[in-house]
């Protein structure tokens, strides 16, 4: 999650205005997303997961480009080395995935999923698919493709931390979601270990230290409501 949308809790109308953008690989006019979506923010989980009081934001966290088939969470935004996205989903193997123009979530994320592979994006954007693709597997009940998920973020997460060049909160962020993907294991040793990790001089981080400490403690491995002091 990034602290862009850990910050904001509720899209506006007026945020939505501006929906119909040009799509930034064939230039195509696309809709970012629908116009009348309009979302409340309930209640945020210990993994950072937003419910709303309308709809599953996961429905609509992907949009694709029905000219093209590219596959984005925000258009607005020029994919870094766009040739090897342009060859990506110019190949057979890509369209193929596309067996009509009304994919499911499931079906968007493992086709977005197959691109990042294919254009080797960073681990950072590996471990936030992967998160989310947990969600949905949460909610389909599946929890061995669901814990799974959580074990391939929790990878890409570390690969993250070995590239360096970050700052302190981020590399506390990373060390926070290793803890809560480890203790949604079970794996409560490492959770531990990760949360110690973080810059406790960083009040946030001190009051996701002391949440986590408490369901590592109970040996919790639920999905838990945060705090709302945490919806910062």
């Amino acid at each position: 999650m990034t602290e862009r949308e850990f910050q904001n809790t509720t899209l506006t109308q007026e945020d939505e205005q501006q929906s119909i953008v040009l799509c930034p690989i064939c230039g195509e006019p696309v809709n970012n997303h629908s116009a009348e979506e309009l979302y409340t923010v309930d209640i945020v989980e210990s993994d950072f997961r937003i419910r709303t009081l309308d709809d599953d934001i996961l429905d609509t966290w992907l949009v694709f480009c029905h000219h093209c088939f590219y596959v984005t969470h925000d258009f607005t935004q020029i994919p870094n080395e766009i040739g090897k996205v342009q060859n990506v989903i110019e190949s057979d193997m890509y369209r193929d995935k596309f067996t009509d123009t009304n994919p499911t979530t499931l079906e968007l994320f493992e086709i977005y999923l197959f691109m990042l592979e294919e254009v080797k994006a960073l681990p950072t954007v590996f471990a936030d698919t992967y998160l989310r693709m947990s969600w949905l597997y949460d909610d389909d009940g599946n929890d061995v493709l669901a814990s799974e998920f959580r074990e391939k973020a929790i990878v890409s997460f570390a690969k993250a931390l070995l590239l360096g060049d970050m700052d302190e909160k981020d590399v506390s962020m990373i060390y926070y979601y290793i803890a809560e993907l480890s203790r949604r294991k079970g794996e409560f040793d490492r959770a531990k270990k990760s949360l110690l990790k973080m810059d406790m001089e960083i009040p946030m981080f001190k009051r996701l230290f002391d949440m986590q400490s408490v369901l590592i403690r109970d040996r919790n491995q639920s999905a838990v409501v945060m705090p709302r002091e945490e919806n910062l």
